[in-house]
């Protein structure tokens, strides 16, 4: 008890309302409502089988920097500038790099055309949306995960627990975003015969995406670690997008016919949510 009472009462400890950075704090509805709002546009074009402007095709993956906009200004109401800025310049990068190597050897993804449907090509093999849904899940993963696994924060190892369940969570995303993206014409697989594939992609995909994720929060936790001693609410933004995202994939999936994806995306993602709230709530 004595103990606790001296904790309470350090000052340094930060336990009123000002624990947000001013700027990102005013920034974050607005922006987290552009995300709403373009996604909301998205499902009912995608549920209405609308055609984007031929001349715009980009529209279709506009969703991706609008996700990640609002999960950068949601870190900077709790992190120094340059933190998230770092991170947003390697998990993009990292993103960035890993799929132009794939686009010129063919691993670790193996071998896709992109349509340019997602965005022109940058370094001639990567669409420019491609980054942005590193950026995005990078960090609304971890902080999925982090709800998670909130019971646990007194762990030894409780950071490379949440680097573990974030990469799972990233990779459970994309069984969801690959057959999303072969219906959307984003890009198409050239998978040889004999090769097990899920909705065409083959399976040294998944594991390329997992290794992927696991080198960027590699590079990416020291800055996204919070090294200030303040008292700060419960973040449940990340688990907002992450969870809307999914639902939209799934919606997309539906509308498809991949109902391998749905069910197993819709399960994954429900209980992931479940225990994210119940953590969360902890």
């Amino acid at each position: 008890m004595v103990q606790s009472a001296s904790v309470s009462a350090d000052p340094s400890v930060a336990t009123t309302p000002g624990w947000q950075h001013p700027l990102p704090g005013r920034l974050h509805k607005p922006v987290l409502g552009l995300f709403v709002g373009w996604l909301a546009v998205s499902s009912v074009v995608l549920a209405l089988r609308l055609p984007w402007p031929v001349e715009l095709p980009w529209l279709d993956a506009l969703l991706w920097p609008l996700a990640a906009a609002t999960l950068l200004v949601g870190l900077a109401r709790r992190l120094p500038l340059q933190n998230v800025v770092a991170t947003a310049l390697l998990a993009g990068g990292i993103g960035l790099a890993v799929h132009w190597i794939g686009g010129v050897t063919d691993v670790p993804f193996g071998r896709r055309e992109s349509s340019g449907l997602m965005g022109d090509r940058l370094l001639r093999h990567v669409p420019w949306g491609l980054p942005f849904v590193w950026i995005t899940l990078a960090i609304a993963c971890r902080g999925v995960a982090r709800l998670i696994l909130r019971p646990w924060r007194k762990l030894t190892y409780y950071g490379f627990w949440v680097m573990g369940v974030a990469a799972l969570l990233s990779l459970l995303t994309a069984l969801a975003l690959e057959p999303f993206a072969h219906a959307r014409a984003w890009w198409v697989w050239e998978t040889p015969r004999g090769v097990w594939a899920w909705q065409t992609a083959p399976w040294v995909d998944f594991l390329g995406w997992l290794l992927t994720t696991l080198a960027i929060y590699g590079f990416t936790t020291p800055w996204l670690l919070n090294k200030q001693p303040v008292k700060q609410p419960t973040d449940w933004h990340p688990l907002l997008v992450w969870g809307l995202l999914s639902a939209f994939l799934t919606l997309g999936n539906a509308l498809a016919g991949a109902w391998d994806a749905v069910v197993l995306v819709s399960v994954g993602a429900g209980y992931a949510v479940h225990r994210a709230v119940q953590g969360g709530r902890w």
